[in-house]
């Protein structure tokens, strides 16, 4: 497939300060991506440099074959979805998702709203009023709006983060499934882990405003790079190796109970199905998990632990 949206030496700098360095992006029409890293490192700079809320310094943003670098935001055919929904708490659903139609002057407004909000799920809400709404819904709301510009490319800024754990869920299931159906390209920029695993059909992982590592959700969880990508995905135990790569572990691989190594138990805490635990070992902090059912280890005894070879990952180190 041919690249729909294509970031070439992508540089965007804040006075002295280069936020990202040369970055080099290719997204396929249709395709699902996530943008993931910790605060601070690119990714929501790249998205607002895509929705051309930021000039880049230097490179350039291409969208369906259309150089759009010096374009203006409302001129790219591109939807931004914000982390707080921007929703006009006076006007009422339809109002808000009719409300850009009626700036571009668009024919069969109702249609569309009407669609949009079918899409979505809200087609009986028509009628209320933002605060009316649940924060799952408002999201909905901001969905349609955007989706019913129809955009080339809909942009999405840590969209989940204000809602709780079930809807979280909810939404995550229904982001899917609206793209799914419409078809349309997305950018899905996120901290979360969980978010990025469960929606992407790619994964970006930055780090310093750069690419440190894509590609599928099996392939960042399974298949780490490096020790920086690793520990973001969940691999606690990470020791560096002589010959410059790094052997690592998820909290599930590291053996408790048994094995050649002693630890004291510094903290322990009960997640339901299972009972997590962090000793002081010879190796640094260790972060192990059993099944709840197992036997309880207090705080400040010591145990016995192991780290098998062949439940480790290898990744190179990062500096």
């Amino acid at each position: 497939m041919s690249d729909y949206v294509s970031l070439r030496g992508l540089t965007i700098s804040y006075g002295n300060t280069v936020a990202v360095p040369s970055l080099d992006l290719n997204i396929t029409k249709g395709e699902l991506i996530c943008l993931l890293g910790p605060s601070g490192c690119g990714k929501t700079t790249t998205m607002r440099a895509i929705a051309g809320l930021l000039t880049p310094t230097s490179g350039s943003i291409t969208i369906d074959g259309r150089d759009v670098t010096r374009v203006s935001p409302a001129r790219r055919e591109v939807g931004l979805v914000f982390q707080s929904y921007a929703l006009f708490p006076h006007l009422s659903v339809y109002e808000n998702v009719a409300f850009g139609l009626r700036l571009k002057k668009a024919t069969d407004i109702d249609a569309k709203v009407k669609s949009g909000l079918g899409t979505v799920g809200l087609s009986d809400f028509a009628g209320r009023m933002p605060a009316e709404l649940s924060g799952g819904q408002q999201q909905r709301v901001a969905l349609a709006r955007s989706l019913v510009m129809e955009p080339k490319v809909l942009l999405l800024d840590e969209p989940l983060s204000n809602l709780d754990a079930r809807l979280r869920l909810e939404m995550r299931m229904e982001l899917q499934r609206i793209q799914r159906e419409t078809g349309v390209t997305m950018v899905f920029v996120t901290h979360d882990q969980a978010e990025a695993l469960a929606l992407a059909d790619r994964i970006i992982v930055m780090r310093g405003g750069r690419i440190e590592q894509q590609g599928s959700a099996e392939e960042i969880y399974n298949r780490p790079a490096t020790s920086f990508v690793a520990d973001f995905v969940g691999f606690e135990t990470i020791l560096p190796q002589p010959d410059g790569t790094a052997l690592a572990w998820r909290p599930s691989a590291v053996v408790l109970g048994s094995g050649p190594h002693k630890g004291t138990v510094r903290g322990v805490s009960f997640a339901g199905e299972r009972r997590e635990y962090v000793l002081d070992t010879q190796f640094g902090q260790i972060t192990a998990e059993v099944p709840a059912t197992e036997p309880t280890h207090s705080v400040a005894s010591v145990i016995s632990f192991d780290l098998p070879r062949d439940r480790a990952v290898t990744v190179g180190c990062t500096e």
